[in-house]
This record gives structure tokens, sequence and C-alpha cells, in this order.
């Protein structure tokens, strides 16, 4: 199977190249772009991590051995090329009254830890754009993550999980009204997944029947962006339960779970100034802290039904605009609120154990034609306890980790 997985992507290859070299007169082609990029980094501390380490989340909490040693407090060193993307942007003719485009891009992260190196599918859309509106489907950034306005880390966490990162597969919808501009979106999900009894997976999404649904207001004075917008979610963790043990009945329970954000990207002469925060519900799909609990298990109407946790996160990055040097820095901090619910069984989401969290990444970009080199210092510190039935922390104990990242960036 790992020869045919090549194959397909020579033939993507291929095939973004023979076109990108063949403009006709229909207006019809694509235009190949992307990047290598290569990235050696130092940690100081064990983490919770992705990608053999090239997404960093939060530094592990300490576990002792016998001898009260920390098995945790151990640096490491790693260095990859995975993250080198390719990108095809398809232009056509009108259709339906409307400009058409589309895109496909991909790169050689995979699909998850077991597929490191592998070739996957990062954006692939078809957008239709009249004079104020544009319909997109396929699959691309969910709302959450706003591609305008986001943490330009030179990590592949892209301030995660302070800030959301994920890609659904959604139907889009833009109305542009002067400055302003609504986006509707109806998602569904796929490699960034709620987590449930079987795993992350998009099943419990799937079986709720209802999409992801999210609406977003964005006010646009200029080179400015400020925007605003609520989401929902239904999840059905389970067909069946098991009780009391060793009997099966069919269950339809939900959980419901809710998110706001509030966004903005502010452009000054010398510099750039972004900011969000999230307060939500169950953003497990987003690489945040947080999940859904089992809030009662019912034995004599075998029933259990499910509460979501909350949590508030928020950053700020600001960057310098020169053309040759860029300096920057990022920020950004997040906490777990408790649950909705008390909880009597199963918690199903990240960080469970994680009070609050915080990170601070200062960075230094320095651009000579289509080359870019980065280093970028990140400080991340966790506080980790045991929470009570509620979510809730009385002892925390804080662990840190520095990481000593450089890059190498070579656009074409």
């Amino acid at each position: 199977m790992p020869g045919y997985r090549y194959l397909t992507v020579l033939f993507f290859l291929f095939t973004l190249t023979a076109f990108s070299q063949e403009k006709p007169a229909t207006g019809w082609g694509i235009r190949f772009s992307g990047f290598v990029n290569a990235q050696m980094f130092y940690d100081t501390r064990r983490l919770i991590e992705s990608r053999e380490g090239m997404v960093s989340l939060l530094p592990l909490p300490v576990n002792k051995d016998k001898a009260g040693n920390d098995i945790n407090a151990h640096s490491s060193f790693n260095q990859l090329a995975m993250t080198s993307r390719l990108r095809g942007e398809i232009s056509g003719p009108r259709a339906l009254g409307a400009s058409t485009s589309g895109v496909i891009e991909g790169d050689f992260t995979g699909q998850s830890n077991l597929d490191n190196n592998g070739f996957r599918l990062r954006e692939a859309w078809v957008k239709l754009e009249w004079k104020s509106r544009s319909l997109l489907a396929g699959l691309y950034w969910h709302p959450l993550y706003t591609p305008e306005v986001r943490p330009s880390t030179i990590g592949l966490n892209t301030g995660a999980p302070f800030h959301p990162f994920s890609r659904h597969n959604q139907l889009r919808f833009e109305q542009n009204t002067g400055i302003l501009k609504i986006i509707a979106v109806a998602a569904s999900q796929r490699d960034y997944a709620s987590n449930g009894p079987e795993g992350p997976s998009p099943v419990y999404l799937r079986n709720a029947v209802l999409p992801n649904l999210d609406l977003q207001f964005q006010l646009r004075p200029g080179k400015h962006i400020i925007g605003w917008g609520l989401d929902y979610k239904m999840l059905m963790p389970r067909l069946k339960v098991d009780l009391p043990a060793g009997t099966e009945y069919k269950t339809d329970e939900k959980v419901h779970s809710f998110a706001a954000i509030v966004f903005a990207r502010i452009e000054f002469t010398p510099f750039i100034i972004q900011t969000g925060t999230v307060a939500g519900q169950n953003l497990t799909e987003h690489i945040m802290a947080g999940g859904y609990v089992e809030h009662t298990l019912d034995t004599v109407n075998h029933r259990i039904t499910y509460k979501p946790t909350n949590q508030i996160s928020s950053w700020i990055d600001i960057s310098g605009k020169g053309k040759k040097i860029r300096p920057a820095i990022f920020a950004g901090y997040t906490k777990n609120l408790g649950y909705a619910g008390s909880s009597e069984g199963r918690f199903f989401g990240n960080f469970e154990d994680l009070a609050y969290a915080y990170r601070i990444a200062p960075r230094l970009q320095v651009y000579s034609g289509k080359l870019m080199l980065a280093i970028e210092l990140e400080y991340t510190a966790a506080a980790w306890g045991e929470p009570d039935n509620m979510g809730k922390f009385d002892n925390t104990s804080e662990t840190c980790n520095y990481r000593i990242l450089f890059g190498v960036f070579y656009f074409f």
C-alpha cells in the first residue's frame, strides 16, 4: 500500500505541473505553489505533542519513579521536513452566473501520528463567487480558526491549545454588505474529530445527524478586521448502553455544546496586532482543553446523560512588517472552568487534569528572496491537578518547557 500512496503523490504532482504550464483561452488553469520547510527544535521537558514533536502543546505533569525522580524531566532534540506543502489554486470559466475557483492542498505530515511523512489532504474546495456573496463547498478551515486573524507562529501548533486549530468539510456561505461580512457554515468532522467512548471519531457528530453550525460577523474598516461569532454542536456519544452491566439498551442521549468567539486584527504602519478570545464547551476537535462527562448513570431507566466542560482561551500576536527582518511575539492563556454539571462517570476530551496553561513565544524572521530563516523561543507552563466531580481544582502544580526552534522556508 505505501507504494500506491507515493504513486498517487507523483500523479498529483505531475497533474498540477502539467496544468500550471497550460492556460487556455477559456481561463482554465492551475497555479502551483507551496514551500519546503525544514525545522529543528530542542525541548527541555517531555511534552503532550503530535507529529514527532512538530506540534508542541503542553509540558507533561510530574511523574516520579520509585526514587522520586521525575521521569518527564528529560530534554530532547529533533529535526523534520514533513510539513513541506503543495498547493494548487484552480481557476476556470464562469458557472451559474458566478466566477469559479478551487483549491487542492496537501503536505507530508500524515493524518495521524501513525502516518508521519505520509501525504495528506489539507484543503480541497470549490468556490462560486457572485458580486456580493460566495458559496464554498469542501475541506476548509473551521470558522473558529479565522485565516485572516490567527497566530503567525513558526511552530506547527499555530497557537494551539490557546487558539482553535481544525479543518472541516463544510458548506460555507459568505455575504458582503459594505464593510460587514456575514459567514454561515454547516460543517462535518473528519481528521479533526470529537472524543467519545470509541476514541476520537467523526461518528458522534454523524449519528447526531445535525451538522456543526456556526454564524460569524466581520467588520472590515480599511485594513482592520473586528469579528465575533457563535458556534453550536450536538453529539450522540452512544447508540446503546450497558446499564446494568451485562444488558444492552438502545439510547439516543446527546450532548449539546456552544462556543463564542471575538477577534481583531489591527494594522499600523510598523506592526500588526492580532488577538482573539474563545469561550466555549467541548472544543476537543480544535485541539483545545475540555470535552464532556457522563453526568448521570441511571441503571433503572438505562440512561447515561452528558454535560460539556467549560473553558476560556485568549491569545495575542504582535508582528513587525519589515520586508527583510520581522520581529514578533505570541502570548496565550487557557483555563478549564469546570463541568456544566456534576460527573458520575467518565470524561471524554483533552487535558482533564489541566487547570490552566500559558505560553510566551517571541520569534524573529529574516527574508531574502524566496528564502525565510526563523528562530522562535517558546516558553509554555501548565498547572496540573486532580479535578473534583465538578471539574474544579483545589491544588495544582506547574510544569514548564522551553523550546528553541529554528526553521528554514523556501517558497515557490
